[in-house]
């Protein structure tokens, strides 16, 4: 499934928000939910996870399709790969 550059922007502003509101959590002087705090940085590295994963597919198919010398497409293919393996 191709995924357009609108869904991983609103990908991405939903991370935005998760992020937003853990940071706003940790600055409150409210006592701290710990659990729930967990749950939301969990819920988080997943949608950045799925946004990576979702970017690196097009990333690759724009690229195939795009690269007609074999050279380069080989040299971006190399740093598809190798930035898809060293996330973690």
């Amino acid at each position: 499934m191709k995924t357009t550059k609108h869904e991983l922007v609103t990908r991405l502003a939903r991370i935005e928000g998760q992020v937003t509101a853990l940071k706003r959590s940790l600055e409150s002087d409210a006592d701290l939910d710990c659990g729930q705090t967990l749950i939301q940085v969990k819920a988080a590295t997943n949608a950045l996870k799925r946004f990576a994963e979702a970017f690196s597919q097009e990333y690759a198919h724009r690229c195939v399709s795009e690269k007609i010398d074999r050279k380069e497409l080989e040299s971006e293919l190399n740093t598809i790969i190798t930035s898809a393996f060293t996330l973690s």
